[in-house]
């Protein structure tokens, strides 16, 4: 449908599209003709009964469209039609908790993209350097070691050693970062101070002291 056409529609019969739904629609696999559906059952405060003539008045659809539309987004798994007994007279309604959940999910992973996201360099940098995208796994252990406030600084400089050593897993780095907070490291400044004091101490020992003018 064109984009004329939707707008006719929707100005014509006073029809309020929810942005949630105008802004997901095309990753529920939904074209702009469920899209004006699904928004006409929103509007609806409680039960929504399954009135074909009533849809096709409000949204000037013709019943083949309506039922076409319906089947879609019941095999879409978007909607489903439901049946209540009401005064021993069985009647149908459209339930639409299967879209409502699938909106939800859809924020939810929208938030926790927007906040991996924030952590996306060291996620990046870690993908560099081993040369090929991380896992699912791989994703869990770095975003644990963020959620345990062990700093992106220091995860780099263990991701260092790792690859200094040739070595391109996760364990590894999880192996440094263990050993590291026991020694209470929380910066690159720590471990350059702890590099530069084994420096020191080995000058100590390798000094000839044999060599010494009498």
């Amino acid at each position: 449908m064109k984009t004329n056409n939707i707008m006719n529609t929707i100005f014509k019969n006073n029809l309020v599209i929810p942005n949630i739904l105008l802004d997901n629609y095309s990753k529920l696999n939904m074209d702009e003709k469920e899209l004006i559906f699904a928004s006409y059952l929103m509007s609806y405060e409680k039960d929504i009964p399954f009135d074909i003539n009533n849809f096709c008045n409000v949204l000037k659809y013709d019943i083949p469209n309506i039922m076409s539309i319906i089947a879609s987004l019941t095999d879409k798994s978007l909607i489903e039609v439901i049946t209540k007994n009401e005064n021993n007279k069985l009647k149908e309604y459209i339930d639409l908790s299967l879209l409502k959940n699938k909106l939800i999910n859809l924020i939810v992973l929208e938030e926790q993209e927007t906040n991996d996201n924030n952590n996306s360099k060291i996620y990046k940098k870690i993908e560099q350097e081993f040369g090929r995208t991380l896992s699912p796994i791989e994703c869990e252990t770095i975003k644990y070691w963020l959620d345990s406030k062990i700093s992106e600084e220091l995860i780099e400089e263990a991701l260092k050693e790792a690859v200094l050593n040739g070595v391109n897993n996760l364990k590894y780095i999880d192996k440094i970062l263990v050993e590291w907070n026991k020694k209470g490291y929380k910066n690159r400044l720590d471990i350059k101070r702890k590099k530069n004091k084994d420096e020191d101490n080995l000058n100590i020992f390798d000094y000839d002291w044999l060599d010494l003018d009498e």
